[in-house]
């Protein structure tokens, strides 16, 4: 029963970062955007972060991993380059620079936060603004609108570009925050596979939620979960930890298809953003 708890409470202290790069990615493909580049961003600012060390190591990652996102955007959306194959470049790109400018914090204790343990109320906190900022605001349906059909958009007067780079700017804060999270608070340290996957379980888990930050924040907790379990399962059996460590990923991909084929038959199929992963080009309006 110990175990059961300390696993319960593991999983919801990593939620908090899968949750910070979920509602990023909710707010990108809501926009028409399918970044597989976020797996780079969240570990260039994890590197960044265990770089620089607190208290700069933060706010330093953040506008990192900001700007390296915006440059994603700027290339799948100004210049209409393939989403899927510049996430892959992003991401390799990112392993090869992270690993190298983190190098000397290899194996050291990074001093953690004296204030711990509100990763709770900063969710939900995070969460409310999120839902107000997609429903209540101008900026929110426009970025919705973008992602559904910005044709239409485009008509009525608003830069479908500007949008998607601001759904870019918000998307990149939030997941190079969970990056600098994963090493300054949760872990404590930094190693080259240590934050390895977070943030393509965060385009997953996207899909997962249906692109609500309501429903992200409980999705949230599955991957979490199943990190929890594996790293419990390495300390009790002799299992390899390269097979345990594969349990969140088959995890997350069986309850996302579950998730799609439910989908397929209901209503909630309308919720999926009509334009994700398609590039829009102007002179192409019909």
């Amino acid at each position: 029963m110990a175990v059961d708890i300390g696993v319960v409470q593991e999983a919801l202290k990593g939620a908090a970062p899968i949750l910070l790069a979920t509602l990023g990615a909710v707010i990108g493909q809501r926009a028409g955007v399918l970044n597989l580049g976020l797996e780079g961003v969240v570990y260039l600012s994890a590197a960044v972060a265990a770089a620089a060390g607190p208290p700069w190591g933060y706010p330093l990652a953040v506008a990192v991993g900001t700007l390296y996102n915006l440059l994603y955007y700027l290339l799948v959306n100004d210049l209409a380059l393939n989403q899927i194959l510049m996430g892959f470049a992003f991401t390799m790109m990112a392993y090869g620079v992270g690993s190298q400018i983190a190098r000397p914090a290899v194996g050291k204790p990074i001093e953690k936060p004296l204030v711990q343990g509100v990763e709770i109320y900063l969710a939900a906190v995070l969460v409310a603004v999120a839902l107000h900022l997609l429903l209540r605001t101008r900026l929110g349906v426009a970025i919705k609108a973008s992602g559904d059909d910005p044709a239409s958009l485009d008509l009525m007067g608003v830069d479908v570009y500007r949008i998607r780079k601001i759904a870019g700017a918000l998307e990149g804060a939030l997941a190079s925050s969970a990056g600098a999270y994963l090493v300054l608070i949760y872990y404590g340290s930094w190693s080259d596979q240590l934050v390895m996957g977070w943030g393509t379980l965060a385009v997953v888990t996207a899909m997962i939620s249906l692109w609500s930050p309501l429903l992200a924040a409980g999705a949230s907790i599955i991957p979490s979960l199943f990190i929890s379990l594996a790293y419990t399962l390495q300390r009790l059996t002799e299992a390899s930890p390269h097979l345990l460590n594969t349990v969140p990923y088959l995890a997350s991909i069986a309850v996302l298809v579950l998730a799609q084929l439910a989908v397929r038959k209901t209503r909630l199929r309308a919720l999926a953003p009509r334009w994700l992963a398609r590039p829009y080009i102007r002179e192409e309006r019909t």
